[in-house]
């Protein structure tokens, strides 16, 4: 039976339900009753991540090598002038 992908999901909980590891990464500890949204996925493991950042890098590398590249000054000039006063 193939294994089902947990889609991410967002729920709220109240700060006195979340665990001490998370509390601990607040700067003040938050009232208890302070409501979160928190967002549960399934974490990518180190040898996923550097398959994707290769295969990312490899796109990169083909629109480079295809001419699919931009200059610099010329997107930027391009973004100031769809974007004024940003």
């Amino acid at each position: 039976m193939p294994t089902k992908t947990l889609e991410p999901f967002t729920i709220e909980v109240l700060a006195s339900e979340l665990p001490k590891r998370i509390l601990d990464r607040f700067p003040e500890p938050p009232p208890a009753d302070a409501r979160f949204a928190v967002t549960v996925e399934p974490a990518e493991s180190e040898a996923e991540k550097l398959a994707a950042l290769k295969r990312d890098l490899q796109t990169g590398l083909d629109d480079l090598e295809a001419g699919r590249i931009s200059d610099g000054d010329e997107v930027f000039a391009r973004l100031k002038k769809r974007f004024p006063g940003g």
